[in-house]
């Protein structure tokens, strides 16, 4: 079956029924026998769709999770309430005091602050290597437990060949994690190019309305029954409203991809014609460094990318103007976003070739044309 056509059957009940499955909310969930009590519990250790308890889902999540695992080829997929949470959960059952954690330098931002704020509080070492590494060689340490990637990279859109890392950290039994969230499970397999856990924030592309927060960790191998165990006994979940909203926008996740990704395209070829850019970081752009690798482990690409103006160019007063692109947090809803960034905050491996101010625009859904006549209105007041 087409993968378009499962959107729109993940977690259909039996008929007659609803078309979405139904909202379930519960803590307790009760029994009529002492044997039935404990052979759900017995049940539930090899199969997490089980409904035993709120604290590992009802029904409403559990569809979503399995929606989630069949679309990045996952063994089990667990749920969390945000993003964050889910690289949170994804990182911590793989490494412990006193363990190395490999981090590539171009990770989100939000992603470098649990590690060096949480993480090496507890007794951890982040090491950072650089986004085109594919021998760790020379950063990974006797006690180096597991490597945390992304790619295209956040904000700088950087492509990472994963297959090629993958196979040298397995070679020294290192479990790779990545975040998904620019793939959104739709765009990029990681779990197909040799990861062992893939992370996404729903929050973004999943969801696709601005108004769902939930993240993913999808695992296969034998990273699985670490995430498991860890997620259940750190009580991760969703609450079943979160997951309704977020299985409802999945249905139409492979059409607002195609929009995002032909609008963006579309905005990328205008901005990069403009004398007032230097640069534009977009990993579908032939003249992109990571253009052919992205072609390659990937089936397209969102409307996320990033424009380095030339120096002196006033690009804050240029967003300030724009009327159809909000400033905000987050991306992957309906609505264009463009956000002010610089693209070496935090980072230890620095472009220096990059010198001009950086903004993130997000394409969305509107029309085409309107957001090109926005963006042309804002140069022209520049210009004047």
């Amino acid at each position: 079956m087409n993968r378009e056509t499962k959107l729109m059957h993940y977690g259909r009940v039996s008929l007659p029924g609803p078309a979405n499955p139904p909202v379930m909310r519960a803590s307790t969930i009760l029994h009529d026998t002492v044997g039935s009590y404990q052979d759900t519990k017995r049940r539930r250790e090899n199969d997490d769709a089980i409904l035993s308890y709120g604290r590992r889902g009802t029904t409403t999540a559990h569809a979503l999770a399995a929606a989630i695992c069949d679309l990045e080829g996952a063994e089990a997929c667990f749920l969390f309430p945000s993003g964050v949470a889910a690289v949170a959960g994804a990182i911590a059952p793989y490494v412990g005091a006193g363990d190395s954690l490999l981090v590539v330098d171009t990770i989100f931002p939000a992603t470098r602050t649990y590690c060096e704020g949480v993480l090496a509080r507890n007794g951890i070492t982040i090491d950072y290597f650089p986004w085109d590494t594919t021998d760790l060689s020379a950063f990974v340490k006797p006690n180096t437990k597991a490597v945390m990637v992304e790619s295209p990279a956040s904000q700088t859109f950087e492509v990472m060949d994963l297959p090629a890392l993958c196979k040298d950290a397995h070679a020294r039994d290192l479990v790779v994690i990545a975040d998904n969230t620019y793939g959104s499970s739709w765009l990029y397999r990681p779990l197909d190019l040799g990861c062992d856990v893939s992370v996404v924030a729903g929050t973004k592309y999943l969801g696709g309305h601005a108004d769902v927060m939930m993240g993913a960790a999808a695992a296969k191998g034998p990273a699985t029954p670490r995430l498991r165990q860890h997620s259940q006994m750190t009580g991760q979940t969703l609450g079943p409203d979160d997951a309704y909203n977020c299985l409802r926008g999945i249905r139409t996740l492979g059409l607002r991809l195609d929009r995002h990704q032909e609008n963006g395209f579309a905005l990328a070829d205008w901005l990069k014609a403009r004398d007032e850019v230097q640069a534009v970081l977009h990993p579908g752009l032939p003249e992109h460094p990571g253009a052919k690798v992205w072609a390659r482990d990937a089936t397209g690409c969102n409307g996320l990318f990033s424009v380095i103006f030339a120096e002196g160019f006033d690009a804050e007063g240029l967003v300030d103007r724009l009327s159809l692109f909000a400033i905000g947090s987050s991306w992957g809803g309906f609505e264009s976003l463009a956000m002010p960034s610089d693209p070496n905050a935090g980072r230890m491996f620095q472009d220096t070739a990059r010198t001009g101010p950086m903004v993130r625009f997000h394409a969305g859904l509107e029309h085409i044309d309107d957001l090109i006549a926005d963006m042309l209105a804002s140069f022209n007041v520049a210009a004047n």
